[in-house]
């Protein structure tokens, strides 16, 4: 297990390595999360138990961080993405938290990032149709009382959607930071 050094008050994060077994299992499980362990040992040439505990290794330290069904929302009649860039009234750090825990709230809201630039955020959000977003712009971000200026966008078409990160299971090792 791997743990946050304290020093002088302040929590140091740790590092783990990723090491290849552990790059090819993280590349299998994002394909398909519900592959049994005794095909994914298989293909990883190491045993059950050792599958096991590596996956659960990576659930505890947070590099898995959700296990979950991708549903379709177009297929559920939101047929409608939009991309909103949001520039606060006030950016003190209790605004933005008071913002961020609004948007969090929402359930159009799929996304929603602090950005720099000339933007405060990014939210990509979606809903069934043009009036609906209407209803959410005038409900969420005109009523919020602290959003100066906002930007739509559209997308026409959707080149490209993954969750997948890719890992290079060629490389020795991977340093990555540990979340938990």
């Amino acid at each position: 297990m791997w743990f946050f050094n304290k020093i002088n008050d302040f929590y140091m994060p740790q590092y783990r390595t990723l090491d290849k077994v552990d790059r090819k299992l993280l590349n299998l499980l994002q394909k398909d999360n519900q592959t049994p362990t005794r095909i994914l040992s298989d293909q990883l040439h190491i045993s059950q138990p050792t599958c096991l505990r590596r996956v659960r290794e990576l659930r505890d330290v947070g590099v898995i961080s959700a296990e979950v069904a991708m549903v379709d929302p177009f297929a559920l009649g939101y047929g409608m993405l939009a991309f909103l860039e949001i520039s606060l009234t006030n950016q003190s750090d209790e605004h933005m938290q008071e913002f961020e825990v609004c948007m969090g709230k929402e359930a159009e809201v799929m996304q929603c990032y602090f950005v720099s630039g000339e933007y405060d955020y990014f939210l990509v959000i979606h809903i069934i149709d043009m009036d609906a977003y209407y209803q959410f712009v005038r409900r969420v971000i005109s009523g919020s009382g602290n959003v100066r200026h906002f930007h739509s966008r559209f997308p026409m078409k959707r080149a490209k959607f993954t969750t997948r990160i890719a890992f290079d299971e060629k490389a020795a090792e991977l340093p990555v930071r540990i979340a938990k």
